[in-house]
């Protein structure tokens, strides 16, 4: 077996790990591509084993990034601080960015987590000249808000469809809602109106159970 491809049986923290020489030194630029690449005079516990005085439990996730060039944690995995300074020390200059990249995107997945996005669909069937004869429908994108919006359907069911579509939009909006996207089709004399209207709100929250109630 060749030098470079011999096997290492280190001694971290207390920790035991074997690994490849060619792992150790994946990275030529880090400390244990110096250290296990060269003549460099390591240091052996009394097993004769190359011994480094650093965290053994983080090395672990350190060892595998060396052998995957990934970083995969588990989910519970909390020492992001002490992996980052392990990962300095050894300098494996792409694992400290993988580790900036891990962080970022779990806290904005984090972020996301606590946001939930209630969504109102409207649509309505106006015919030109003729308001009365139109049609306004209104329906909630999850069952909290199909509940919300029972009581503006009950007020459209009756009366000209224009003037409520307009005081719709308008409750929607000042309780919170924003137009996602709009869309219009005619057939002839009749114009057809479609509306998704999105409110971000905190997970769980009390606002997103709120009874929105058209104005008699």
């Amino acid at each position: 077996m060749s030098a470079t491809n011999s096997i290492v049986t280190l001694n971290v923290g207390g920790h035991i790990y074997t690994t490849s020489r060619s792992t150790l030194t994946s990275y030529p630029d880090s400390m244990l591509g110096a250290m296990f690449g060269g003549d460099f005079d390591a240091l052996r516990d009394d097993q004769g084993r190359y011994f480094i005085d650093r965290d053994g439990t983080v090395f672990e996730h350190v060892l595998n990034f060396l052998r995957t060039s990934e970083l995969i944690l588990p989910e519970d995995f909390k020492k992001f601080h002490l992996l980052e300074i392990e990962a300095d020390f050894y300098q494996i200059q792409p694992l400290i960015e993988a580790v900036k990249g891990y962080k970022s995107r779990l806290e904005h997945s984090k972020d996301e987590e606590r946001w939930t996005h209630d969504v109102v669909l409207v649509s309505s069937k106006l015919y030109f000249g003729s308001p009365e004869k139109g049609s306004l429908s209104v329906y909630g994108g999850s069952k909290e808000i199909e509940d919300m919006v029972g009581n503006l359907r009950k007020t459209i069911s009756k009366g000209d469809p224009e003037m409520h579509m307009i005081a719709l939009l308008g409750i929607l909006q000042d309780n919170g809602f924003t137009v996602q996207s709009y869309g219009v089709d005619t057939e002839g004399c009749i114009f057809k109106h479609s509306w998704v209207f999105v409110r971000k709100t905190v997970r769980n929250s009390s606002r997103s159970k709120q009874n929105v109630e058209m104005p008699m």
